[in-house]
């Protein structure tokens, strides 16, 4: 999105923010459902207790904690998960991309040059992928680097800014060597300088003696450092991984927590397999969920379910 997701996200929660109470401050340290196939008055009464020791009571709950999170806190439910769907939650893995931002003065890597012939064609670098470089030292790890030109939106959204993608070891080893800097700090500056220097150097019209090659401003996500993201981004589907498409419906259909005890799951890591890992994909599982749920209260019909296998159809598009 070239102009982030600020206002879709600003028109898609003004519902919650305009008719729903919304406690900020509050890690969940607990969720407690009713036993599976129980019968009693309180089935649907889900409690969820905060860190202030404050105790909340729901019909249903939709979960829409990070992949990560799950994964480091499945003791926090009670009863304990399904152990089919524990192991579901357990067996997908979970990724380690980060971004960093590198901001310069004007976008050094736009050579654009004007020409007289027709057959001229000028090419501006929208996207660069470096293989593990041998002009310079690096951690004997995977040292792949890639980054998008944020030079290259359409106005009015473009900015001379070099998005970095890192991931897997490489992006650890980076995001390690922050840990404790504070952002504006000049150590983590010439930190991210010294890791990401070799590689922008090495784009088209870049200069030791041009200011315009020196950046003003550098940021890295740090995903990994974030104990409410589950220290990491999103679920991904790394090598020896076993039947994950499984473990995905397993997830998704929150076998034995749904209609039984009003646990439901959403987020990217129950997404259509089409959008797993995406923020369509968490968009789409929210809305699959309140269809759901509102089928199970008697809230109209709940809707046409998009199918989990097929692209999303116009009911949710």
């Amino acid at each position: 999105m070239a102009s982030t997701y600020k206002r879709i996200l600003e028109h898609i929660a003004k519902p919650a923010t305009t008719k729903a109470n919304i406690c900020l401050n509050e890690p969940v340290t607990s969720i407690k459902a009713p036993p599976r196939n129980n019968q009693s008055q309180t089935k649907h009464q889900v409690t969820v207790t905060t860190a202030t020791g404050t105790d909340y009571v729901f019909d249903e709950v939709v979960i829409t904690c990070p992949l990560g999170w799950l994964k480091q806190n499945t003791t926090a439910f009670s009863p304990s998960l399904p152990p089919r769907l524990e192991q579901a939650i357990q067996n997908i893995s979970y990724g380690r991309l980060e971004k960093v931002y590198v901001s310069f003065p004007r976008a050094f890597w736009h050579t654009n040059t004007t020409s007289t012939s027709p057959k001229t064609r000028i090419r501006n670098t929208v996207f660069a992928q470096f293989l593990e470089p041998s002009y310079t030292p690096h951690p004997n790890i995977e040292w792949n680097q890639e980054c998008l030109s944020l030079a290259s939106l359409p106005e009015p959204h473009a900015h001379p800014t070099l998005l970095f993608y890192t991931y897997g070891d490489g992006g650890a080893e980076i995001i390690n060597r922050l840990s404790g800097m504070a952002p504006s700090s000049l150590e983590y500056r010439e930190s991210l300088i010294q890791t990401l220097q070799p590689f922008y150097s090495r784009l088209p019209g870049y200069s030791v003696e041009n200011p315009d090659c020196v950046p003003v401003a550098l940021l890295a996500t740090q995903w990994q450092k974030d104990v409410f993201a589950g220290n990491g981004s999103y679920c991904n589907f790394q090598v020896g991984v076993q039947e994950a498409d499984v473990d995905v419906e397993v997830i998704r259909s929150g076998d034995g927590v749904g209609p039984d005890r009003g646990l439901w799951f959403a987020g990217e890591h129950t997404a259509p397999f089409v959008a797993l890992g995406t923020t369509t994909g968490a968009f789409w599982s929210g809305e699959r969920v309140a269809r759901l749920v509102c089928r199970g209260v008697g809230i109209g019909d709940g809707g046409v379910e998009v199918k989990d296998d097929s692209l999303p159809s116009e009911e949710v598009s």
